[in-house]
């Protein structure tokens, strides 16, 4: 009979995220993610497999909670409009703040292992399309065409994802604006 954890899952699971993103996955050792954790090493394995299982794990955690947070300002209250530009309202506080130095966790993903390992491409096209569903049904009161609303919705992503990549090179909080100001005119 297997032993209960003796320690908190999603704290463990944050804190690992939190490495992969200040890191990146190939600079990232055990020893990171032992110190990060305060687990040993035998209890990370047994609790989560190996790196690329810690990483994959990590990548899922961001999804429930960073982009999670996201998609819950698209389902909440405002018109389409308000609910996109609340969306990069977040990047634009957050780069104001210095808080993108590490950038965002997925597109991370996508620029070091979505190429070369079809697991995290896959976690990455997941989460992709789970915001730009998101982003379809904030406008799907005020464009009937569904393949107009999946076009608008790619476009509005891709800009959104670019200002988050954009935002860990430094870019200017007004820049990032002008993106979003954009995206704007093209809501109905």
């Amino acid at each position: 009979m297997a032993r209960p954890r003796q320690f908190d899952e999603t704290r463990v699971i944050e804190s690992l995220m939190n490495v992969f993103w200040e890191k990146g996955y190939e600079a990232t050792s055990m020893q990171d993610l032992v110190a990060a954790s305060g687990l040993l090493k035998g209890s990370l394995y047994g609790a989560f497999g190996d790196k690329h299982a810690m990483y994959l794990a990590a990548l899922k955690h961001y999804d429930r909670t960073r982009i999670q947070a996201g998609i819950d300002i698209l389902n909440g209250e405002g018109s389409a409009r308000q609910k996109i530009a609340r969306l990069f309202d977040n990047v634009i506080d957050s780069t104001k703040r210095g808080l993108f130095a590490g950038g965002c966790l997925l597109c991370n993903a996508s620029l070091e292992m979505a190429a070369t390992n079809p697991e995290v491409k896959a976690e990455v096209k997941t989460t992709i399309r789970r915001l730009k569903v998101a982003i379809m049904e904030a406008l799907s009161p005020r464009i009937a065409n569904e393949d107009q609303a999946a076009a608008l919705a790619a476009f509005i992503v891709s800009a959104y994802f670019g200002s988050r990549v954009l935002a860990k090179g430094g870019a200017p909080a007004a820049m990032i604006g002008d993106t979003r100001d954009h995206c704007l005119q093209l809501v109905p």
